[in-house]
């Protein structure tokens, strides 16, 4: 700022919810950007008990973006570092490669609409990758980075276009009152112009979000987030950097001293030594018994459900329950103060394990704290082995306000069987008028044997007004088919969707063509799939046409692969005609199974190299179906790891298989996929030193298929070893995990096979673990699963009791639940 005359500056800031304040100003205040205005648009009206939404949605031209304000991480200071810059970016595999590269899909996204994810860790680098990639294609769009991404289908209409929106963190934007939905993002792609939404997602959200119910009639908590990442194109970011990644690295980190920084770790990343990790884990590990218990009273509210900014009286009336009784008993005074000082402090410029957080307007006071997410990658493991004590509980049925934060906390206290801290958080959350706390309660007190209770949950839902009330009515009632189907007729989408997604394919297309709306694009194209199910490919391309011809995203893919499936050759030219590269994918396939081979190729190659995978890889297939092997090592050597691939399979069947590696090589050291097919031939050549060298290297697909080498052999402490230093991730990914569990087990040696699957190296799936731990009998793993969060380890844990002939404890382990210190509870909830 300075002043000139009688008026002060502020230059070059966009102005979107920022709140400047200032102390004695003399004059006016002229504000000069040097960029384009930003678009206000008129938000939603607030209604509901979430915080107070901001009088409008603000959009800025994606050049204009600040990249920390998006969820970039605010970098480390170095000397002689710029401090508020970022420091250069090392582009990463993910960016361009074949079939999954997120510029490419970035690219197909701003042509006709779509969403593009990126799910990994903490600071593996999602978020800067997305950023550059927005940053470099569509510097010119707009870009809306709502606080409550389901507020925007009230406004839809008057955002600008051609438009970008940010849901960075993607789990804050599908719970509480303003929930994005599928439906609000199949409305975005079909505005006439095009949207792109783009956003990041942490692993074990999309896990568990993916999973589907194991029958009609278990409860489906994700179905509305299952469905919102189906519309989306999907990039799993690796922690760990490719050679060919920390090679771009090395030479940027000539002139960036914070990667020169970076590179030097052993024990992090390269993303995450930039984003301040060492210094949170040393901040945790190194704090006094108060400071490490304010944080993790933080760290458990975070991973039981609390988004919004977490209260200080919560985290002042939950610490004592994480000291001992000599720390409570020698507590000085202000130690909660030295706590929060402790645990607010910035490290390095980069972040603080707790960071304060105001979405009020005063200035300077925060209204809560939210936990540095690395924070939460480095805890969260050993935090969910052991759950909150009693204080935690108690505290935020006291002092949590928002009524989404207070259902999530119940159910998460339910889910680990302390049915006493669920009750008053449910019935707080009842209270308030939640009908999914209302069917949460009901199922609490129904599994409790609390018939009267259940039957109050069960009243209360009947006279809610909330619009799932009445399908929570039915599944509280135990899934009643008919009263289902009433409902469904009755409109209700919740009971509609239930019915298409498991009922018979017959009642859901008549249930669709009953209420179909002819602007519900998604209806039409949903009755197209079921119509397919029910071999009515007639009626699907019918309805495929016309979704065509209105733009809908995904139609024109199904329409060419039901005209393949028909054999209908003429539509499918005239579609390749007009440029559609699906199309001509479909017909080169069908021209193939026709035997025209050869005609299928010669039409591709009007189509390779445009960037899209999918043509590129139908045109390796055909040639390597036609042993054209010149060919594809032609296109290998121009970089395409698809033409590498087949190259290396026909040149392995001819017993080639020096040459097969040195096709695989190059590219598997660029950080392709190739990797896994190298490991594999490596293996089963017999070369294992190189192997060992590459596993050295830090490549995972190697680590497999040594630990896979090893299981052959009989070598298991050798097996094991190698396992724990792929962490997990080794080549396979379960399949290996679950070899060398099976080998250990056929040995006799449980106890390494139990810990190797829950240990800090396991990376099972949830239901191995389980069925391992059934199939062995052991109680006390199904309890630390129960622990952890695994509602099914209950009915698990209660089927072996009863065959272990404890029918007593596992009557009370379902009845009354445990106590927050893991003890069965003496009485019933009734009590």
């Amino acid at each position: 700022m300075s002043a000139e005359g009688e008026r002060s500056r502020v230059e070059h800031s966009v102005v979107g919810r920022d709140l400047f304040q200032f102390g004695d100003v003399p004059g006016g205040v002229t504000l000069i950007t040097g960029l384009e205005a930003p678009v206000r648009v008129p938000a939603q009206e607030q209604t509901g008990p979430a915080p107070t939404a901001p009088s409008a949605l603000v959009c800025v031209r994606v050049r204009d973006a600040d990249p920390i304000r998006l969820g970039v991480h605010r970098p480390i200071r170095v000397t002689g570092a710029e401090p508020t810059a970022l420091p250069a970016y090392v582009p990463r595999d993910l960016d361009t490669r074949d079939g999954d590269g997120v510029r490419r899909m970035v690219g197909a996204a701003a042509r006709d609409g779509g969403f593009v994810l990126l799910v990994g860790g903490s600071s593996v680098g999602k978020t800067r990758s997305l950023y550059e990639a927005i940053r470099a294609l569509l510097p010119d769009w707009w870009l809306l980075h709502p606080a409550d991404a389901g507020m925007i289908g009230p406004v839809m209409d008057q955002l600008p276009g051609p438009l970008v929106i940010w849901l960075d963190e993607l789990q804050h934007h599908v719970s509480g009152t303003h929930q994005l939905t599928a439906a609000t993002v199949r409305a975005l792609l079909a505005r006439p112009e095009p949207v792109v939404l783009v956003g990041t997602l942490w692993p074990h959200y999309y896990d568990a979000w993916t999973a589907t119910p194991s029958s009609a009639t278990d409860d489906d908590r994700n179905r509305a987030e299952r469905e919102l990442l189906k519309l989306a194109e999907t990039v799993h970011v690796s922690a760990v950097l490719s050679p060919a990644e920390r090679g771009r690295a090395v030479a940027l980190a000539e002139s960036d001293g914070r990667l020169r920084v970076a590179l030097e770790s052993q024990d992090f990343g390269l993303t995450q030594v930039i984003a301040g990790a060492p210094q949170l884990v040393h901040r945790w590990e190194n704090a006094d018994p108060y400071a490490r218990a304010l944080m993790t009273a933080a760290v458990d509210a975070s991973l039981m459900g609390v988004q919004s900014p977490i209260p200080e009286a919560l985290l002042r009336s939950a610490a004592p329950g994480y000291c001992t009784p000599a720390q409570r008993a020698g507590a000085p005074d202000g130690w909660f103060e030295e706590a929060l000082g402790y645990a607010t402090g910035p490290l390095l410029g980069a972040t603080s394990a707790l960071v304060p957080v105001s979405h009020g307007p005063m200035m300077g006071r925060p209204d809560g704290y939210r936990v540095a997410d690395y924070v939460l990658h480095h805890t969260g493991r050993a935090q969910r082995a052991a759950p909150p004590p009693e204080s935690f509980w108690q505290a935020c049925a006291e002092h949590l306000t928002d009524r989404a934060d207070v259902v999530r906390t119940g159910a998460a206290a339910a889910a680990r069987q302390r049915l006493a801290a669920a009750v008053p958080l449910l019935r707080k959350a009842v209270e308030a008028g939640s009908a999914s706390a209302m069917r949460e309660l009901g199922e609490l007190y129904r599994r409790s044997g609390e018939t009267a209770g259940a039957q109050e949950m069960a009243d209360r839902l009947t006279t809610s007004s909330a619009p799932d009330a009445a399908l929570y009515r039915t599944i509280l009632a135990g899934w009643d088919f008919e009263e289902l189907l009433d409902l469904a007729e009755a409109g209700n989408e919740y009971a509609v969707g239930h019915l298409i997604e498991y009922g018979d394919p017959q009642l859901a297309i008549s249930l669709l063509l009953d209420g179909l709306d002819p602007d519900d694009l998604w209806s039409w194209y949903r009755l197209a799939q079921l119509f397919h199910d029910e071999d009515e490919n007639e009626q699907a391309i019918s309805i495929l046409e016309i979704l065509h011809k209105r733009e809908y995203p995904d139609a024109l893919l199904f329409l060419a692969e039901l005209h393949k499936e028909e054999g209908n050759l003429e539509r499918l030219h005239e579609l390749t005609e007009e440029g559609y590269f699906d199309a001509a994918c479909c017909l080169a396939d069908l021209l193939h199974e026709k035997g025209r081979t050869d005609e299928g190729i010669e039409m591709l190659w009007d189509f390779v190299d445009q960037g899209n995978g999918d043509v590129d890889f139908m045109l390796a297939h055909l040639l390597a179906k036609s042993g054209d092997v010149d060919a594809l090592l032609e296109r290998a050597a121009e970089g395409h790891a698809d033409a590498a691939q087949e190259a290396a399979r026909l040149l392995r069947d001819r017993g080639e298989d020096e040459q097969a590696v040195e096709v695989l090589i190059s590219h598997a050291d660029e950080g392709s996929y190739l990797g896994r097919d190298l490991a594999e031939l490596l293996r089963v050549t017999g070369r294992v030193e190189d192997l060992r060298r590459r596993a050295a290297s830090g490549d995972i697909y190697a680590v497999g298929e040594l630990t896979r080498l090893a299981i052959e052999e009989d070598d298991l402490d050798e097996a094991v070893r190698l396992h724990a230093l792929g962490g997990g991730r080794t080549a396979g990914m379960f399949d290996t995990t679950r070899e060398l569990v099976n080998a250990l087990v056929a040995l006799g040696e449980t106890d390494r096979a139990v810990a190797l699957i829950t240990g800090p190296a396991g990376d099972s799936p949830p239901y191995q673990r389980r069925d391992l731990l059934k199939k062995l009998g052991r109680t006390e793993e199904l309890r630390t699963l129960i622990d952890q969060g695994d509602h099914h380890a209950v009915r698990d844990l209660v089927e072996v009791l009863r065959a272990q002939g404890r029918a007593a404890e596992a009557e009370a382990l379902l009845t009354r639940g445990l106590t927050a210190d893991g003890r069965v509870l003496p009485t019933g909830l009734a009590d």
